[in-house]
């Protein structure tokens, strides 16, 4: 006959107690800021212009898991609306990302999934960039992740989330908007 004994810790001894590398069970935080809205400005013209601007999203978490950061527009319309019209979402996604066309949007994170490494740089009613771009998901549809780790972000780890518009003089002038909602969660 095998005899086996545990040892009587603090941290065994009652469930749902304990540390867990650096939080304690059910107490491990998350923090997700980002740098504020990026102001996407072009002057149409009748073959079309666009910008590019980036955003950084950090978080900033103990979990032993890590975290994986996502992305949904706020509503289930994901166009950027203006006055009385709209620029389509990109018809791109992470795994077969494309060039902005003219009269839509996107976004990318430069080395994710097939958006290749960049660099991504800023612009104004320049040309139409080389890079790729993705359309951000609907409310309604699945997410898009734009972050993961399977380790603390502790210091904080920045994603550059860049945002590209494309336009041309047959959409009116007017201020566009939509809304991106990051979501930050750990593993």
């Amino acid at each position: 006959m095998q005899t086996v004994s545990y040892a009587d810790t603090t941290d065994s001894s009652v469930y749902g107690s304990g540390s867990f590398g650096d939080c304690d069970y059910g107490t491990c935080t998350i923090t997700l800021t980002d740098t504020g809205t990026p102001t996407l400005t072009v002057v149409p013209t009748p073959a079309g212009v666009c910008s590019v601007q980036s955003d950084t999203v950090s978080v900033l978490t103990d979990s032993t898991t890590g975290y994986s950061l996502t992305m949904t527009t706020s509503t289930t319309n994901n166009a950027m609306q203006g006055a009385s019209t709209s620029l389509a979402s990109s018809t791109g996604t992470p795994s077969v990302p494309t060039t902005l066309a003219v009269n839509t949007w996107g976004y990318r994170v430069d080395g994710l999934a097939s958006f290749g490494a960049g660099p991504t740089t800023a612009q104004s009613s320049g040309s139409v960039p080389s890079v790729t771009f993705a359309g951000v998901p609907a409310s309604n549809q699945s997410s898009t992740q734009v972050a993961y780790s399977a380790s603390p972000a502790n210091p904080a780890q920045d994603t550059k989330v860049w945002y590209g518009i494309c336009a041309n003089s047959s959409i009116p002038a007017a201020t566009y908007s939509v809304t991106v909602v990051y979501t930050a969660v750990t593993n």
